[in-house]
């Protein structure tokens, strides 16, 4: 008996959807799958993440003459180096900015409050009575229900560097010989295939490692430089906690798009607290370093724009923020981008492989 199409799509979506709420039923059993991924999860990430980073520098050396174990262990020295002048010249000052936020947090709304009290009185906006209207009430209960957030958020980075201190002894060991090694295991992956699928593999291949490359190394190149332009500017105000806010503002902004919105919340809220003034300082410190980083610096440093939309960027940052928390977030668009590519690979490849059948069956 013949089944139209729709049909077949049909007994194709319900057997899915029985195969799902199967395994929902049975999702004990893969509890210790998971349990695994998780634990492997960050040094996987924290390793691929260095190897983008450092492996310009490993080339460079290698050029040089100099063998690739030595490079690494060259790079490994310097980095500790940096590592013991942070702790020194950095830390310091920002454990006790740090301390003094996460101390300041319950009296933060109130502040607000009183800041929104004594603009009120002012002759230029006297007209205008927020009491009457409960917007003060409002803001102060959004922004208690927005530290309450924070705080939960905060409570997860804590359990996140934890978990990355206790695994942190593997990323250097992977990282040594990812770089050792550099492109043989694509290579062996590669060879592996089948013969005619190895050319349309290894572009794939060099478009993922092309777009890794550039949004490691450019994301991470601008946001260091707008960090710490953004230090510099709020140094030049006497922003409290400028330090802080400047490394905020600079690890978020590795989300394209919606990061420089994020990074200037808690900075705006900062501000306010002090005087009006001091937000309009902040905003025209954050508009001239934004605009630096886009027109002059982003160019140079990508060369292009990334190919994704601000919609797109937004809606699959929430998506991933929902599913993977603050390690989804980071890592929403440069796997948004990837998939984005293998997708259009397989979608030109099914498409082609369709357009051949008929002519097949034409010439035979």
């Amino acid at each position: 008996m013949h089944i139209g199409t729709f049909y077949r799509s049909c007994i194709s979506i319900i057997l899915v959807l029985l195969i799902i709420y199967l395994l929902h039923k049975v999702r004990f059993l893969f509890e210790p799958f998971v349990l695994a991924f998780n634990i492997v999860l960050m040094p996987i990430l924290f390793t691929i993440f260095f190897y983008y980073l450092l492996r310009p520098i490993v080339g460079k050396l290698h050029s040089w003459k100099v063998p690739r174990a030595i490079s690494i262990l060259l790079i490994y020295g310097v980095l500790a180096g940096l590592v013991v002048l942070f702790f020194f010249l950095v830390w310091p000052t920002l454990q006790q900015q740090t301390y003094d936020f996460i101390n300041s947090l319950p009296q933060l709304a109130e502040d607000v409050r009183r800041q929104i009290e004594e603009l009120q009185s002012q002759e230029l906006f006297q007209g205008v009575n927020l009491n009457d209207s409960s917007l003060t009430d409002r803001l102060t209960d959004y922004l208690s229900n927005a530290i309450n957030s924070v705080s939960d958020y905060v409570s997860g980075a804590v359990s996140f560097f934890t978990t990355f201190f206790i695994v942190v002894g593997t990323v250097p060991i992977l990282l040594y010989y990812l770089l050792k090694q550099d492109r043989a295991a694509s290579r062996k992956l590669i060879r592996s295939l089948p013969r005619n699928w190895r050319h349309e593999a290894h572009r794939t291949l060099l478009e993922v490692d092309r777009i890794l490359s550039e949004f490691i190394l450019g994301r991470v190149l601008l946001c260091f430089l707008l960090g710490a332009m953004i230090y510099v500017g709020f140094l030049l105000i006497g922003l409290r906690y400028s330090l802080l806010l400047a490394i905020f503002a600079a690890i978020v902004n590795l989300i394209p798009y919606i990061g420089q919105i994020i990074g200037m919340v808690p900075v705006v809220i900062v501000a306010f607290i002090d005087s009006p003034t001091t937000v309009i300082w902040v905003l025209v410190i954050n508009l001239v370093a934004q605009n630096i980083e886009s027109n002059f610096l982003g160019p140079h440093i990508y060369g292009r724009k990334l190919d994704i939309h601000p919609v797109t960027t937004i809606l699959t940052v929430l998506i991933a923020g929902t599913i993977g928390g603050i390690v989804g977030i980071m890592v929403a668009i440069p796997v948004y981008m990837i998939t984005k590519v293998i997708a259009a690979k397989v979608y030109a490849y099914l498409r082609h492989r369709s357009t051949r059948l008929p002519e097949s069956a034409d010439s035979s």
